[in-house]
């Protein structure tokens, strides 16, 4: 009984260790051209991913479009028109392939850099619980808790920034921008997900999208 519950609160301090250090995606700052606010919603997208990692590339890609089609949007990932990152480079490239599948817009999203910041987590108290014994067979009561003293100490995070632009492809302008910034991440696949949602949620409501 006693190596049970040991092992039970093991294993719940371990998940919520996890579940502290996990990945969050948060959008920094965004602006949007109100004009389009009540004007026709953009239909077919371009998706574009600046990324010198020429999987992620794809794969950014590829999860930004299932995200738009599940909307109700078009929506085409770049490499399909243009296999080579460094196709993404020349604004013809661009045009023409705006041009072959008559996207109205272009949304491209460019990897910013990765730095690391320290924070101090200060310190605190928590409360565990302090098991007695007794009776036949050994019951378990749990009726008290002691204090159990945590010092403060210091972290680094790791930081992935992320920025995403859209234009529109007539009149030729910029209609949203967005920063993000992801914290000790698990892994690029967890960073696109998160940052998918982000940006088509505050599109739709910017109201480029529904």
């Amino acid at each position: 009984m006693l190596k049970k519950i040991i092992y039970t609160l093991t294993v719940t301090a371990t998940m919520l260790g996890l579940v502290s250090c996990g990945s969050s995606t948060r959008l920094i700052e965004s602006w949007h051209d109100e004009s389009y606010m009540d004007g026709p919603k953009l239909e077919t997208v371009l998706v574009l991913g600046v990324f010198q990692d020429d999987t992620q590339r794809r794969a950014f890609e590829a999860r930004f479009v299932e995200s738009v089609i599940a909307g109700g949007k078009n929506a085409i990932a770049g490499y399909t028109l243009m296999p080579e990152e460094s196709d993404y480079n020349d604004k013809k490239d661009i045009v023409a392939a705006v041009q072959k599948v008559n996207a109205d817009s272009v949304l491209i999203t460019s990897f910013k850099g990765e730095t690391e910041q320290q924070r101090y987590v200060p310190p605190r108290v928590d409360y565990a619980p302090s098991m007695s014994y007794g009776g036949y067979y050994g019951s378990y009561y749990g009726s008290a808790y002691r204090r159990v003293y945590q010092p403060g100490y210091t972290v680094v995070d790791s930081v992935v920034s992320l920025e995403t632009r859209v234009y529109s492809v007539s009149p030729e302008k910029l209609v949203w921008a967005g920063n993000t910034k992801s914290v000790n991440s698990a892994s690029p696949e967890v960073i696109t997900g998160e940052l998918v949602k982000i940006v088509t949620d505050d599109m739709r409501k910017s109201g480029l999208i529904e």
